[in-house]
């Protein structure tokens, strides 16, 4: 049995570990860490969906470029105020917090206890790129504050524009929409990895949403399921584009570095994440802005750095015990670090931003913030699907759930995990004997560390408050 990575090369289409991985792997990696319990209790007894109960704030850096898009988003966060019926409170915050940056201005700013709770924000808006507003800050808000966080990060200040125009149209329609679409699309570009994706991942999951939707528990209003054929584009563009509020969700390869690495910053910023159609056809975020494409939806980009890239991944230092036991060649470690960011800046994927900056574009956009894995949808080991997991968001946002609140519902599951590795760990601290463990609980323990990394990876791109539909 083997794991596969949704990650190619960019030019060729090739796949940068085209035979996967053996589950044996597993036992090389790393001693987990912990998730953290929320230290810091919002209105958990309140809706989760109200923002009069929960509140919404927004962050910007304190710079210059930063105080330029609070700017831009002043509409919004009328939008905003007006829905929580108290003014909108934004935050100036420093770029490039650390870990203890982060937590203090959490603890001792955003969610003071010097202030009432009822006042405490569990909406957030971050409003930058990663390199100024940290990872850091970002896990700490979602991990440790129970928040539900998205970000807005474009590179040119007049997307911030067009994303409020856009936003504001469809909370301001006068016939919204109460139901939406739900469409399932996977690449087949002959590979072992989508094409496991598709068997493992995506029809275990429209499985499941068809018996919800046979009774009544998935208001989608119809399923789509299609296999998109190498290098499909215009059927993508077919699909995606139609005017009907719809959420999307795609497998495929995202795109990593040419083979021999990436020539510039540059184009790696423009090319690192987009979707590989196969055949060296890619989705680009040219093309993305220029046509419609799920116009008010909601996209699930389900591939390697859909989101981002950060400085490093989270896997790294996995994969170089992987190498160094001799399970595999150092090549594959480099191919890995080949995705780095070239010029030493973690990124935001230029495809998400384009579509959200497009007018006829998505509301938010799902993705991954790191490399992806197929298995944490998945158990390698069992055969058992995971697809409850992607079929709960997904159940959240078509009934008219915000999309920071539907979010959570995959983020949760990373505590479950958590807890089960903590209570793992405890009780090898109360056991007399500290002989070395055996290979096949190094391996369980391992893969459900990878398994909440993975999950925990997700983000959300655009405003946590959106909806996709109006709730009926």
């Amino acid at each position: 049995m083997t794991f596969h990575l949704l990650l190619a090369h960019a030019g060729s289409g090739r796949p940068v570990l085209e035979e996967g991985l053996p589950w044996e792997a597993f036992a090389d990696a790393p001693t987990p860490e912990p998730v953290p319990t929320p230290s810091h209790l919002h209105n958990f007894a309140g809706p989760p969906d109200q923002l009069r109960e929960q509140r919404w704030a927004l962050l910007v850096p304190d710079t210059p470029r930063g105080r330029a898009v609070e700017v831009r988003l002043a509409r919004l966060c009328e939008l905003r105020s007006r829905e929580q019926g108290a003014p909108v409170e934004t935050y100036r915050v420093p770029p490039g917090m650390d870990a203890v940056q982060a937590d203090n201005f959490r603890v001792r700013t955003l969610h003071a206890w010097t202030r009432p709770e009822r006042e405490h924000a569990r909406y957030v808006l971050l409003a930058g790129g990663l390199e100024e507003l940290s990872l850091e800050l970002q896990t700490s808000l979602v991990e440790d504050g129970g928040c539900f966080v998205g970000r807005l990060a474009f590179d040119e200040e007049a997307d911030y524009s067009s994303y409020v125009e856009k936003v504001l149209a469809y909370a301001g329609a006068s016939e919204p929409h109460r139901r939406a679409r739900a469409v399932y699309l996977a690449v087949d570009d002959r590979s072992l990895a989508t094409r496991a994706g598709q068997r493992n991942l995506v029809e275990p999951t429209v499985e499941r949403c068809r018996e919800e939707h046979g009774q009544d528990h998935f208001p989608a209003s119809e399923l789509l399921e299609e296999t998109l054929p190498e290098g499909a584009l215009e059927r993508l563009f077919e699909v995606a584009g139609a005017a009907v509020p719809s959420l999307l969700f795609t497998m495929s390869h995202g795109l990593g570095s040419p083979e021999g690495g990436w020539g510039s910053a540059l184009a790696q910023r423009q090319e690192q994440g987009n979707m590989s159609l196969g055949g060296g056809v890619a989705l680009t975020p040219a093309e993305l802005r220029r046509r419609p494409f799920l116009p008010g939806g909601v996209w699930f980009y389900v591939a390697c750095f859909g989101a981002g890239t950060p400085l490093q991944s989270v896997y790294e230092p996995w994969m170089k015990q992987f190498v160094e036991s001799g399970m595999a060649s150092a090549r594959i470690l480099e191919r890995i670090r080949w995705s780095r960011p070239a010029d030493g800046r973690p990124f935001t994927a230029a495809l998400p931003q384009a579509a959200l900056a497009n007018p006829e574009g998505p509301l938010a956009v799902i993705a991954h913030l790191d490399m992806a894995w197929i298995h944490a949808f998945h158990d390698v080991l069992t055969g058992q699907s995971h697809a409850y997991r992607l079929e709960s968001v997904m159940t959240k946002l078509l009934q008219g759930y915000r999309a920071g609140v539907s979010l959570q519902m995959l983020l949760r599951y990373a505590g479950q995990l958590d807890a089960r590795l903590g209570r793992q760990h405890q009780q090898d601290a109360a056991k007399p004997s500290k002989d070395p463990l055996p290979q096949d609980v190094r391996i369980e323990r391992a893969r459900l560390w990878m398994e909440r990394h993975d999950v925990t990876r997700y983000v959300l791109l655009g405003d946590p408050a959106v909806r996709l539909v109006t709730p009926g």
